[in-house]
């Protein structure tokens, strides 16, 4: 994802991982700098609160939009607009990347509530097809399917709350 950050005299445009992909430890590359960072800390909606970049610590603080997408970010005390250039989905990583697929099975690649589920078990499905909503930081992210196929069992039910890795579906 491409991140611009503004400030009074000069634009900084940064390439970040998918939210959906974020380890604790990961690289941001800005042209031919690259940055080490680790995230040390995070608010309760999962946002980070303290990172170390090169070695030195800084908190931070991500005021978001209505829609959830983030409008400031405040690090150290300073205060940066943000404007995210692109979006893979209606969340940062991609809507078809909100559950992945191994072996038939379909994951949660981020902790969320299921929302809405319309697979049930024999039903046969086509690829894209919407299989369910998993909402994570009030976004919607759409499970689609991978391939088409039939579904051969759902592990989780409306309302549920999944963490990261958590099995959703098997499609055979």
């Amino acid at each position: 994802m491409k991140c611009t950050v503004r400030t009074r005299n000069q634009k900084n445009v940064f390439d970040i991982p998918p939210i959906a992909s974020l380890r604790s430890d990961f690289e941001i590359k800005k042209e031919k700098d690259v940055s080490k960072v680790r995230i040390l800390e995070t608010w309760p909606d999962g946002s980070l609160r303290l990172a170390m970049v090169n070695g030195k610590v800084l908190s931070i603080v991500v005021r978001k939009k209505s829609n959830g997408f983030p409008e400031s970010v405040e690090i150290n005390g300073a205060r940066y607009s943000v404007d995210v250039s692109k979006i893979d989905s209606s969340h940062y990583g991609g809507a078809e990347k909100s559950a992945k697929q191994t072996n038939g099975n379909i994951t949660a690649v981020l902790p969320g509530q299921i929302s809405s589920l319309q697979a049930k078990p024999g039903q046969s499905v086509k690829k894209g097809q919407l299989l369910g909503i998993l909402e994570a930081m009030k976004m919607e992210n759409e499970i689609l399917a991978p391939c088409d196929g039939k579904v051969r069992a759902v592990k989780v039910e409306k309302g549920q709350t999944v963490m990261r890795g958590d099995l959703i579906l098997e499609i055979a």
